[in-house]
Order: structure tokens, then sequence, then C-alpha cells
């Protein structure tokens, strides 16, 4: 019988025959596959992200940038020194972008200065020549800094009155000198902290601290 003959007699075809019995092929996996690796790969991307955006905070990333001219604060970071306030910093987990906020155009001045290896340095080129011109009363006294004391320059120096073995009357950031001084003529991130008042004085220095004439 042929096959229109089958199909008319309402009897199954002959392929239809020939198949009967066999199993249908499984559905394939690729899809969930591609899935999965999509996952893993974002999972890797993200971790990837994270650690990168932690190291961004610290001094070694800072170095390991822009090279050279990172060394002497990376240094100052890490050897403890009790003389220089980078220390306190350091003890209280305060990074170098936490002081140093790093925005757009800054960004863009740095890489044009590692591009072109032109930096500002110290005539002896230890280090870049920002020193303490850098710590100003805007810079230090930002809010959030130094919250415990203050919001403001002139909330933190309300609450700095006097400091221990002197008379009260000395106060440091209420001086006779306050417009001619800056943060960083006495308070040394990278460099001695040292009591200017001594030029004149001769009060108890804080532990640590140094007077001009040991400069």
């Amino acid at each position: 019988m042929g096959e229109e003959e089958r199909l008319k007699a309402g009897e199954p075809s002959q392929a239809s025959v020939q198949t009967e019995g066999v199993a249908s092929p499984k559905p394939k996996r690729g899809h969930k596959r591609g899935w999965i690796t999509a996952g893993v790969v974002v999972a890797i991307i993200a971790v990837a992200g994270v650690g990168f955006w932690v190291w961004h905070e610290q001094p070694s990333f800072c170095n390991a940038i822009c090279h050279s001219p990172m060394d002497y604060y990376v240094e100052t970071y890490e050897e403890n020194d009790p003389h220089k306030g980078i220390t306190v910093h350091a003890e209280n987990d305060v990074t170098c972008l936490k002081c140093h906020e790093a925005t757009p155009w800054l960004q863009l001045q740095e890489l044009a200065g590692w591009v072109s290896d032109n930096y500002p340095m110290t005539p002896d080129g230890t280090k870049l020549a920002d020193g303490k011109e850098f710590a100003s009363e805007a810079f230090c006294a930002a809010s959030g800094c130094h919250h415990e004391l203050g919001d403001t320059y002139d909330e933190i120096s309300a609450n700095l009155w006097g400091f221990s073995g002197n008379d009260e009357k000395y106060n440091p950031h209420i001086s006779h000198q306050d417009l001619d001084l800056e943060c960083g003529d006495c308070h040394g991130i990278h460099e001695s902290n040292v009591l200017v008042c001594n030029e004149c004085h001769n009060l108890e220095m804080p532990e640590g601290w140094e007077a001009p004439s040991e400069q």
C-alpha cells in the first residue's frame, strides 16, 4: 500500500511508524548556561570594582599611579612619627582622599602633570611644592572634618581654648596673630608640628610638637 493510500485509510504514515518509540531530544541548556556565565562575570566585575575603589582611597594608590612625587607622603603616612599631624589622621583611618577630594578638575590637572612629568617640586626635589600653604583655614576647618569640635573655624577655635600646662589666656587658635597665620604654619601634616607662639612666648608644648628654634 502506498503512502497516500495509507493516509486515506487512516493508517499511520511510514515515517510515523519508523519514529514511534524514539525519545524526543532534550531541550538544549545553552540558554541557561549563558545566564549563569553572565551572572558570574557581573559578580567578578562588581567585586573588582569595589576592591579598586577601596584601593583608590589608600595612599598606596596615589603612589602607584603618580610614582615618585607621592613617595614622601606615603612614607610619612606610614612611619608613625608623633611629630607629624598625618600620624593622628592615619590612626583614625583618615586616608588621602578623605581630605584631598578628588574633583574631576583636580584629577585632570594631576593627569596632565603625570603625562608631562611636570610637577611643582621643592628645591631639594623631595616632595610636591604645596607644603603648609595647602593647609588653609578653608581646607582644614571644612565641615565634617573636625566635627567633634565644631563645623566651622569659629566653633573649633572656641572649643580649643587654652592647652595643657599653660595659662588659659593662651589660645593659639584665637591669637593676636590670627589674621597672619594659617593652620599649616603650626600644624605640619606631612611635616613636624611647630608651636609658632614660642617665637615670642615660652609655652609648654603639646607632646610631639617642636619649637620654631628646633626647625
